[in-house]
């Protein structure tokens, strides 16, 4: 018996920090909708950093990375505010780690630009050879069978006043 009270206490605590969580979680959400945006990425934050590994805090990551969208369009320098915000939260502790991270994470942006950059390109060249009549325009699509068959004459929703006929 003396061996269930510990387990029965630290199962409370389970579910007490769940709790916790959760309302935490709602709360933020509900300030999110309210556009009260400064509470509640404070408290995306606080889940964050004290539920990691957590279904909440990755919702609350989640949730972070659509405000931060969301200020990109009007508000850039709070978009990178929170965006250094995850990144501090997740950066490694040394500055080594920390600079190798960021050259990683150039060097795939970098990669990702040059390969728009290549379709891009690609995609020119190919409109220059159709103008220039040495590669045939792509074919049109085709419509199935089905869809040749004309369109049947629409419905009049004339009424008989309209169409000159006597009402009584």
């Amino acid at each position: 018996m003396a061996g269930e009270i510990p387990d029965a206490s630290a199962r409370v605590q389970d579910e007490v920090a769940a709790a916790r969580r959760a309302a935490m979680l709602r709360l933020a959400i509900q300030e999110q909708e309210e556009k009260r945006y400064a509470q509640a990425l404070d408290m995306f934050r606080q889940l964050i950093e004290s539920y990691p590994g957590t279904e909440e805090e990755s919702e609350a990551r989640e949730r972070m990375l659509d405000l931060a969208h969301l200020f990109g369009e009007s508000q850039p320098y709070r978009m990178l505010s929170v965006y250094n915000t995850l990144e501090n939260m997740y950066a490694p502790t040394s500055v080594e780690r920390t600079s190798a991270a960021r050259r990683a994470r150039v060097k795939a942006i970098l990669q990702e630009v040059h390969e728009q950059e290549r379709r891009e390109a690609e995609t020119q060249a190919r409109l220059e050879a159709i103008r220039e009549g040495v590669e045939p325009p792509p074919e049109r699509a085709r419509m199935s069978p089905r869809r040749r068959e004309p369109a049947r004459e629409p419905r009049s929703r004339a009424t008989r006043r309209e169409e000159g006929g006597d009402v009584a």
